[in-house]
């Protein structure tokens, strides 16, 4: 399987960072804020802005490194 993202993958990034307020919901930092996909897209996650959430680097690296965990309300 691929791992690039489609153009409805990056757009909802996008779309989600301005939602929130390109601040990072961990720590409201608004340096190098990135969508995170709640569900990666690779393991069935939609491009969905129910499925995004803004995050710092740090924060988005913390994630993927498994230091911290960003569950769905």
């Amino acid at each position: 399987m691929s791992n690039k993202r489609s153009s409805a993958h990056t757009k909802v990034q996008q779309i989600g960072r301005e939602r929130d307020g390109n601040q990072c919901q961990v720590c409201g930092s608004k340096d190098h804020v990135e969508g995170h996909h709640i569900l990666d897209h690779q393991f069935g996650g939609a491009a969905s802005i129910d499925n995004i959430i803004a995050l710092c680097h740090k924060h988005h690296n913390d994630v993927h490194n498994g230091r911290i965990d960003i569950l769905k309300i």
